[in-house]
C-alpha cells in the first residue's frame, strides 16, 4: 500500500534531526555521479526516494527532458529510510547530487546545515512564486530565502460509504459537530460497526486525527494545550464513548484505517488522497465518495508535499535549476501528476486534475496547512506529545484539559520554550 503522508512526513523529519545532528562541511563540490565522476561534468545528478512504481514517471519525466534538452539526467533512487542519512555522509565526503527531492518539513534542517543551495536568486528571476499554494511554498523559506520549490502535494480529505450512510439515514458530515452525530447513528444503527475510522496509532502516525481536529477548531501544533486542542480532544473522546469511533483506532495506522473502511467495518475514514488507488483496488464494487474535512471554526487540511532542492555546491547549478523549472511547468505537470497520484503543489495546473475524486483533495489544498520554522524542526517530537495526550484521554486517564496542557509544556520544551 502507498505510504501515508503524515507518516511519511513524520518519519523524514525524525530522520532528518538524526541525520543531520552533526554539522555539515562546507565546500561540498555537489554535483558528484553515483561513478564519482567531477561536479560540473554537463550531468545533472537527481537523488530521490521514489521506490517502485512511484519512481517509474519521475525517471519518465526526467527522461523526457533530457530528450527535449540534450542535457544527460543521471537518477538515483535512495530508499526512504537511508535518504537523509546518505544525503549527510555525501555532504561531508563531498558527493551530493546537483537535486535532491527532500521531504518539504525537512528543507530548514537541510538548509541549517548547509546541505542545500539558497535559491532565492533563481527563485526571484523565476518569479512563479504567487502560482504556489501558500502553505507549500512557506515549507521551502528558511529565514526569508528560498531553499526548496514545490514539487507535488498530497492532503486529507472524508472518505465516506455511500450505501451505509444511506442506510443509517445520515447525511455526508459537514462540521464536526455532525460528524459525532453521523458517526454515532452510523453505529447504533447497525449498518456498519463504527462511523469514522482515522490513525491513533503510538507514535507521530496516531497525531494525524486529532491534528486535523485541532487544525478545524483554529488551533496549530505549537499551540495545542489551548482552546483549540481541549475542544479537539473533547470531540474525539465523546466520539469513542459513544462507539461511532472504535477504541482500536489507538492501534492503527493509516493503512489499517484505510482498511476497515474498504471492508467494511467503517462507514467513514480520515485519509489522503494517496488511498484513493487503494480503494479502487482493494473495494472496487464499494459505492463510495470522498468530502472535504468537516469543518469547525475554520476549514483545514493538513499539507503533505515534497521540495525540489539543490546540492550545496553543485557545479552545475544552472543546469540544476533549468531543470526544475521545466519539472514545475504546468504542461510537464499535467502529464506527469495523475501518473504519479499526486497533486499539484501550484495552483495554475487544473489539467493535472481531471479525476472528480482528487478534484476534492485539489480544492483543499487552499486550507491546508504544514509545520514551518522552528515547527517543523520538532514536529515529530511534538505530533507524538498531542498522540499522547490523545492515548490519556481516550483511556480515561487524565481530562482533555489536563492532558492538552501537560502536551503544551512537554511541546514547549522541545522547542526550547
Amino acid at each position: 500500500m502507498t505510504r501515508a503522508p503524515l507518516r511519511r512526513a513524520a518519519a523524514a523529519v525524525a530522520a532528518g534531526t538524526a541525520a543531520l545532528s552533526l554539522t555539515a562541511c562546507g565546500a561540498f563540490g555537489g554535483g558528484t555521479g553515483t561513478d564519482g565522476s567531477d561536479a560540473g561534468d554537463g550531468v545533472i545528478t537527481f537523488w530521490h526516494y521514489y521506490g517502485d512504481p512511484h519512481g517509474v514517471p519521475l525517471e519518465a519525466a526526467l527522461a523526457r527532458y533530457a530528450e527535449e534538452t540534450g542535457v544527460e539526467v543521471e537518477p538515483r533512487f535512495i530508499p526512504f529510510e537511508d535518504f537523509s542519512r546518505t544525503l549527510q555522509q555525501q555532504a561531508a565526503a563531498g558527493g551530493l547530487p546537483d537535486i535532491a527531492l527532500v521531504n518539504a518539513f525537512e528543507t530548514g534542517q537541510l538548509a541549517d546545515a548547509g546541505i542545500i543551495e539558497d535559491l532565492s536568486a533563481y527563485a526571484d528571476e523565476w518569479g512563479e512564486q504567487d502560482a504556489y499554494y501558500e502553505a507549500g511554498w512557506e515549507t521551502g523559506q528558511v529565514d526569508g530565502a528560498t531553499y526548496g520549490i514545490p514539487h507535488l502535494a498530497d492532503d486529507y480529505a472524508l472518505y465516506y460509504n455511500e450505501d451505509v450512510l444511506a442506510a443509517a439515514g445520515v447525511e455526508v458530515p459537514t462540521t464536526w459537530d455532525e460528524m459525532e452525530a453521523a458517526a454515532a447513528a452510523i453505529a447504533d444503527s447497525g449498518a456498519a460497526s463504527y462511523g469514522l475510522a482515522m490513525s491513533g496509532i503510538e507514535g507521530a502516525e496516531g497525531a494525524t486525527g486529532i491534528l486535523l481536529r485541532t487544525l478545524a477548531a483554529g488551533g496549530d501544533l505549537a499551540g495545542f494545550g489551548g482552546e483549540a486542542g481541549v475542544a479537539a480532544l473533547e470531540s474525539i473522546q465523546r466520539m469513542t464513548a459513544s462507539g461511532g469511533l472504535s477504541e482500536g483506532f489507538l492501534t492503527w495506522n493509516e493503512d489499517d484505517a484505510m482498511a476497515a473502511f474498504t471492508n467494511g467495518e467503517a462507514a467513514m475514514a480520515i485519509n489522503s488522497a494517496s488511498a484513493v488507488n487503494v480503494v479502487r483496488e482493494n473495494a472496487p464494487d464499494l459505492a463510495w465518495n470522498v468530502a472535504p474535512l468537516p469543518a469547525d471554526a475554520t476549514e483545514a487540511t493538513f499539507l503533505s508535499a515534497e521540495n525540489l532542492a539543490i546540492g550545496a555546491g553543485s557545479g552545475d547549478a544552472d543546469a540544476a535549476w533549468d531543470l526544475i523549472e521545466w519539472l514545475q511547468q504546468p504542461s510537464v505537470l499535467e502529464e506527469y501528476l495523475p501518473e504519479r497520484n499526486k497533486l499539484p503543489a501550484r495552483s495554475d495546473v487544473p489539467g493535472a486534475v481531471t479525476d472528480p475524486v482528487r478534484a476534492v483533495f485539489a480544492d483543499q489544498l487552499v486550507n491546508a496547512w504544514a509545520p514551518t520554522g522552528e515547527t517543523a524542526l520538532h514536529s515529530t517530537e511534538a505530533l507524538t506529545i498531542v498522540q499522547q495526550a490523545l492515548q490519556a484521554v481516550v483511556s480515561g486517564s487524565a481530562s482533555a484539559a489536563d492532558a492538552a496542557a501537560e502536551a503544551q509544556a512537554a511541546i514547549d520544551e522541545a522547542m526550547g520554550r
